[in-house]
């Protein structure tokens, strides 16, 4: 998924006025701490470190987490959405939502790559 694609998936399925700058801001957070947390840990991760996307970060720039556990990008979207509208249970049924998709990844990722330590990553 692109971010054009996720930001487009988003506004579709929730219609907002949150501007196209902020749903970036939220999307390079998400995937900061999906390399952060996640992928740095395996042998397999991208050669260089995640530093985020800006304005400037073309559209058709692929998403760091892959089908089918793309759906993290509208969840946590979702989420910070309802967070920044101040509805409590939206945003804690997205963040649950989004919370669940994370931890899948995780654990599929422990699954398939070599961790970079001998020791198994645990979620």
């Amino acid at each position: 998924m692109t971010i054009k694609q996720a930001i487009a998936r988003f506004d579709t399925l929730y219609p907002n006025e949150i501007t196209y700058e902020q749903k970036l801001a939220w999307l390079s957070e998400l995937d900061g701490m999906v390399y952060e947390e996640i992928l740095s840990l395996y042998k397999q991760a991208p050669p260089t470190a995640f530093t985020g996307y800006i304005l400037a970060t073309p559209g058709d720039t692929q998403l760091l987490v892959p089908f089918p556990y793309e759906k993290i990008y509208i969840e946590y979207l979702s989420a910070m959405a309802e967070l920044v509208r101040g509805n409590a249970e939206r945003y804690n049924n997205a963040a649950a939502l989004y919370a669940n998709t994370f931890d899948s990844f995780a654990a599929e990722c422990n699954r398939t790559y070599t961790p970079l330590r001998n020791t198994q990553v645990h979620f």
